[in-house]
């Protein structure tokens, strides 16, 4: 009998895990992919977009050529919500039936667990591309009238290394104006010490990344929580005013309001735990990748951290789920991915950057001058083109291991 697949969600989980299945089912049963945007977005990009680094065009494209040309249908919508009894999606129009669900909607940033972190007013963020656009608006009126900033991340954040490298991209061109020397710049985190990421650090990169930031002037502040933040400071939990014209925050994530609202789907934090082949323990024809997973943090910090998700983690989730999805409908071998080998590709992803920056002595300026070129030809830089035309071959799957 052929069956329904939908997959709620088209970034890196939901349209890994659709080229996979398309190809893995060759076709006999149907794939539908919902997502209220039809385009594919590159989100490690969103580090370099408010300093010009990456256009629109160069980070996006539209899915929907590829979907058709796999016999993928795309439903371009909002979801509010999910019936698991009766398999039944929410839409606004009409409710979309399933005999297998795939949820990667990602997680959404939460900006109100802090008062006054709103972007556009109090702050700015690069968490989506439009909040992106507005940063790069924000950046280049900045520049016409400099002044102190605060860059970092919010206590339950999990994208760190966004934070490090928006703030030393935020260096670079502070130096390339020459106003490195002028301005007082706070990097705060909540992070047991610097360069922890959320996962228990990377070698020896504590005391070079401290040593680093010393030689640039960044005043660091770490295992830090935000209290507010207002038009012109950041209030921190200790009490400490920090004057800032320029503020950037890494926020919380957490589950989408279509899985926090459905009952006995996910946790506290709207998040949703699997196995380790990735389907819900409760309901196994529900499956979840990406950024809506409940990944536990494996190390125990002062102050609460998220745990980061890359887009290898992602795609490797994805490519599990499908695969057992697949052995679900048509029989064959299924596929398990630990967290133990989550957090090995999570620092085996961070890894080269990381090593980079803080891996040798160097002086602070080159190495700006370093990251600049480097973060963007040597890390998280497969390119749309690359992306695409691997979509329709099994250089695609070869790369998902």
């Amino acid at each position: 009998m052929k069956k329904r697949i939908a997959i709620i969600g088209s970034s890196f989980a939901g349209y890994t895990a659709a080229v996979r299945l398309a190809k893995q089912l060759s076709g006999n049963h149907e794939i539908i992919v919902i997502d209220r945007k039809p385009d594919f977005v590159f989100l490690p990009s969103f580090v370099w977009y408010p300093f010009g680094y990456r256009n629109t065009d160069d980070i996006s494209f539209d899915a929907r050529p590829i979907y058709d040309e796999l016999n993928i249908r795309f439903i371009k919508t909002n979801v509010y919500g999910f019936d698991l009894e009766d398999q039944l999606i929410y839409t606004p129009k009409k409710d979309i039936s399933y005999d297998y669900l795939l949820i990667a909607t990602g997680a959404r940033p939460r900006y109100e667990s802090i008062k006054g972190l709103k972007p556009g007013k109090n702050s700015w963020s690069i968490s989506d591309l439009s909040h992106a656009k507005e940063t790069r608006k924000a950046w280049k009126k900045f520049l016409m009238n400099p002044g102190s900033m605060v860059i970092g991340a919010a206590q339950w954040a999990g994208y760190f290394f966004a934070a490090y490298e928006f703030l030393l991209n935020t260096l670079y061109h502070l130096d390339k104006n020459h106003l490195l020397d002028d301005l007082t710049v706070h990097f705060i985190t909540p992070e047991p010490y610097l360069s922890h990421f959320g996962i228990g650090g990377l070698g020896h990169d504590p005391d070079n990344c401290r040593h680093l930031f010393e030689m640039l002037g960044v005043n660091c502040h770490i295992n830090t929580e935000i209290h507010q933040v207002k038009p012109s400071e950041v209030v921190l939990e200790n009490g400490e005013h920090l004057p800032s014209d320029f503020t950037m925050i890494i926020p919380q994530f957490i589950g989408v309001d279509a899985v926090r609202t459905t009952r006995k789907l996910a946790d506290e934090h709207g998040l949703i735990k699997v196995t380790d082949e990735f389907y819900h323990p409760k309901y196994p024809n529900v499956y979840a990748a990406g950024a809506s997973v409940s990944i536990p943090q494996a190390h125990e910090t002062p102050i609460g951290l998220g745990v980061p998700r890359t887009q290898k983690m992602s795609e490797l989730m994805a490519r599990t789920a499908a695969l057992n999805i697949a052995a679900d409908i048509q029989g064959g071998v299924r596929h398990k991915l630990t967290t133990e080998e989550l957090y090995q590709q999570c620092q085996f992803d961070m890894d080269h950057l990381s090593r980079m920056i803080f891996g040798e002595e160097r002086p602070g300026k080159d190495t700006l001058h370093l990251i600049e070129k480097g973060s963007q030809e040597k890390w998280a830089n497969m390119t749309l083109k690359r992306y695409i035309e691997a979509s329709f071959t099994e250089e695609y799957l070869s790369t998902i291991p």
